[in-house]
């Protein structure tokens, strides 16, 4: 018989990657426990330890009371109750249910001394700003945070809370699990955080299900942050973030492997799912489907590495945009920032990104249009077209992109011949996002420095005068590009393939009277 102060394990889901039309076998991506249930019979609710629902109470002592009382007695739930409850860190523990009941609140102090910064158990680059969170834990297990409640970060208040910009040092997330195993968190409601909403570093077995984010406060407010993260499950959430909706990153040599991203819906000021800008551990395995992408300032869908690497074998498959800055970009890099191998800053080489598969894409572009104050001041460059780029001797490598449909409303300034004849900087070690190259020469996709690309059955259609190409290609070798149909009302032709590019097959599934390659 199950201890009934324990956590029950419930499903395991398998999410069987195949990827047939990468050459590879298929691939088996285990996933995390869809729930991390308890038994109901230990209870403990705040208030029975001095917690006071007025907002005003410091109530961190009474609340971490009954978190302790929990974990000594073995592991059960502690309920917050209705009400608001001011506080600042508290450290949860193994076993421990932390259950955010209908109309609970847990309020973030206002003030950064509230918040005690935690030391991670190795050195790691994210540690000079990811130090600080509203509710932590480290190395323990079989721990959750679920109900119908809401964790509001308070960063609205009048507060020392400052928006500094890239590097944010020491802004409190509302959630940083570092180092767990078997994490569930479900239903809550995030707003309001100082920094990312919730972040998951070097976890394993995780599932986050039903969340909601509002959060557009400050830069920095990712709304899922996914780091060095084995078995991670993301479903059924509704994101709203400033910056990156939902974002993978690989700080440490073990990287981010067995993601299962799906079902969700997300708008970002910047983008909407993402993998890096950090890679140096790498991305594999990587299943991202049937999710909504809306109103993004840069790309719905975004493939970075810059740091060094591996990204492999990551499948994207239908996915809706609307109204998106770009709809795909991808990205090989040498930005090189340093990781940490046994507590020695060390540069990494370039990486390798190959086996990509991209399925089942309908997107409109257009530059982010339903936007509040602070948005507005934020990421909102786009229109640009989506990009495939590597850099000189380092290709990007077997990708498949087939059935999608590219709806370009205009909007923006006409691009003219002198657009379409730009000659693109490699910019290889800028910070990688649709803007970095500037107007590109082409309305579709920009693909340079690649090899055995193949696009299928792809439409590009744009509701405005453009002089460039729907696909430039640049440097790109054994790749193929059947069934392509472009719509543009200037005349102009499809494909525009450079000399240096090497057996390039197109064929267009309609090409009228203008020559479909020039």
């Amino acid at each position: 018989m199950v201890n009934d102060l324990r956590f029950q394990k419930a499903t395991w889901f398998l999410a069987v990657i195949t990827a047939y039309s990468l050459n590879m076998p298929p691939v088996h991506c285990q996933t995390q426990p869809s729930a991390l249930m308890m038994k109901p019979q230990n209870t403990f609710n705040i208030a029975q330890y001095g917690a006071v629902a007025d907002s005003k109470t410091m109530c961190t002592e009474a609340i971490q009371k009954a978190i302790d009382a929990c974990a000594n007695a073995g592991g059960g739930r502690v309920v917050v109750p209705a009400g608001t409850f001011l506080t600042s860190t508290i450290i949860l523990k193994s076993r421990v249910n932390l259950h955010l009941e209908d109309k609970a609140v847990l309020l973030g102090s206002p003030w950064f001394k509230d918040y005690p910064p935690q030391k991670p158990k190795e050195h790691r680059r994210d540690e000079r700003y990811l130090l600080t969170s509203l509710i932590f834990a480290q190395g323990v297990h079989d721990i959750s945070v679920t109900g119908k409640g809401t964790l509001n970060g308070n960063s609205q208040a009048e507060n020392d809370f400052m928006n500094d910009g890239r590097i944010a040092k020491h802004r409190p997330c509302l959630i940083w699990f570092d180092e767990c195993t078997n994490v569930l968190v479900k239903d809550v409601t995030f707003t309001s955080s100082g920094f990312w909403t919730e972040t998951y570093t070097l976890c394993r077995n995780v599932h986050v299900d039903g969340i909601t984010v509002t959060d557009s406060d400050f830069r920095n407010n990712d709304g899922c942050n996914v780091v060095d993260c084995d078995n991670f499950l993301v479903e059924n959430c509704d994101i709203n973030a400033l910056d990156d909706g939902i974002c993978l990153k690989g700080y440490t040599p073990r990287g981010c492997n067995n993601v299962v991203i799906r079902n969700n819906r997300v708008r970002s000021t910047c983008n909407g799912i993402k993998a890096g800008t950090d890679s140096s551990g790498g991305f594999r395995n990587i299943l991202i489907e049937n999710n909504e992408v809306y109103q993004t300032g840069i790309s719905g869908i975004a493939l970075e590495l810059v740091d060094g690497g591996v990204m492999e074998n990551v499948i994207v498959r239908n996915i809706k945009m609307d109204v998106v800055g770009t709809p795909i970009f991808i990205k090989l890099g040498d930005r090189n920032r340093p990781v940490y191998v046994d507590g020695v800053e060390t540069k990494v080489p370039v990486g390798i990104l190959r086996d990509v598969k991209i399925s089942g894409i309908h997107a409109t572009v257009d530059k982010a249009n339903k936007l509040n104050d602070q948005q507005k001041q934020f990421h909102n460059f786009g229109p640009f077209a989506s990009s495939i780029t590597g850099i000189p001797g380092y290709l990007v490598e077997n990708v498949c992109i087939n059935n999608v449909d590219i709806e370009i409303l205009g909007g923006f300034p006409i691009r003219t011949a002198e657009d379409a004849q730009r000659r693109i900087e490699e910019n290889s070690t800028k910070y990688p996002e649709n803007r970095m190259f500037g107007v590109l020469p082409a309305y579709g996709f920009y693909i340079r420095h690649a090899k055995n690309i193949k696009m299928n059955n792809i439409r590009v259609a744009i509701r405005q005068k453009d002089a460039r190409s729907a696909f430039v290609l640049d440097d790109v070798h054994d790749s193929l590009f059947h069934d392509i149909r472009t719509e543009n009302v200037t005349t102009t032709s499809p494909f525009f393939v450079h000399p240096n590019c090497t057996k390039v097959d197109v064929k267009m599934k309609k090409s009228g009277d203008v020559p479909a390659v020039r």
